[in-house]
């Protein structure tokens, strides 16, 4: 081979190395632009979701911090025809008992709170946009101071720094502008927060096993004995037994809930009272009988019709 031969070869060569760098670098720039635009797209959805979940209305008690970070919230606001998940109470097919009316308070719902009842005051929306303080709800009214009363709250997903259910007599502080396991933070309020704690007088201790599980619906029931002054409670229709005992018999006692959770929920799906005597369990029937659909008809003492329509 000439000279002039290895010369063309030579340069040959180095062109094809050129143009196999130059496609290299074509190809690195494309893939790099490529990862770019995915990143771009995340970051767009993620400010989305951030600028969704952190509207704030125009008026003087703007909230500014959320009280889960980082974690993606649920809905904004859960509907308790929609839900899907919905724990099945055992409840009532194992005892016999008798409607309560009590719902949650709207008097609390004022205007140092952003908390929203909905379904006819049993549905509560606490934080319906962002959260920076701890919000408590009481019932419209207090439970009689005789016999076993029981309600029942479904949560469809448990998170944030407390979530509480209990009981408070009126003088419960309603409100905090920090993250607080409120109810029982004083004499006047006995709870169970979703870390498993029990808290009254400011102290807590140990009840559950292990907390309750996070981003999980979960069902609470609650029984106050109003005669022997004690509270217990089921989880997922499971026995916790008793909670607290020598609860004082001369206050005026509430159910009771809090969160510090933004957009969580909570919805009132059973109470009723226990019966407990024969008297009760006579009421009942009658309830159920086809003189509840007579009581005008002066089939019963007035006594016992005022008992029935309560």
């Amino acid at each position: 081979m000439s000279k002039k031969e290895d010369e063309v070869e030579e340069q040959t060569m180095l062109a094809g190395k050129r143009n196999d760098g130059k496609k290299k670098s074509f190809q690195r720039r494309q893939w790099l632009e490529k990862r770019r635009k995915r990143k771009r797209k995340r970051s767009n959805i993620i400010d989305q979701n951030q600028k969704h979940r952190n509207v704030n209305s125009g008026g003087s008690n703007r909230s500014t911090i959320q009280s889960v970070s980082g974690s993606v919230l649920p809905p904004l606001c859960w509907s308790a025809i929609s839900l899907m998940c919905h724990l099945k109470s055992d409840h009532n097919l194992n005892k016999n008992c008798l409607n309560s009316r009590w719902q949650w308070s709207k008097s609390t719902n004022n205007i140092n709170t952003t908390t929203i009842l909905l379904d006819n005051n049993k549905q509560i929306l606490f934080h319906p946009r962002t959260s920076s303080s701890t919000q408590v709800i009481l019932a419209d009214r207090p439970l009689p101071s005789n016999g076993k009363h029981y309600w029942e709250i479904y949560v469809p997903a448990v998170y944030g720094t407390s979530i509480m259910f209990g009981i408070a007599t009126n003088e419960q502080q309603m409100v905090s502008s920090s993250f607080t396991n409120l109810i029982g933070i004083d004499q006047h309020g006995w709870a169970l927060s979703h870390h498993g704690l029990l808290w009254h007088n400011g102290i807590s201790r140990s009840y559950l096993s292990q907390p309750m599980e996070t981003l999980r619906p979960i069902l609470v029931g609650l029984e106050f004995d109003a005669d022997a002054r004690k509270l217990s409670y089921t989880i997922n229709n499971q026995s916790m037994g008793i909670a607290f005992h020598s609860i004082p018999k001369d206050k005026l006692i509430y159910p009771a809930v809090s969160s510090t959770s933004a957009q969580s929920t909570m919805i009132l799906k059973h109470c009723c009272r226990a019966c407990s005597s024969l008297r009760e369990l006579c009421l009942k029937l009658i309830k159920s009988s086809d003189l509840k659909e007579n009581l005008n008809n002066q089939l019963l003492p007035r006594h016992l019709i005022e008992q029935l329509i309560q």
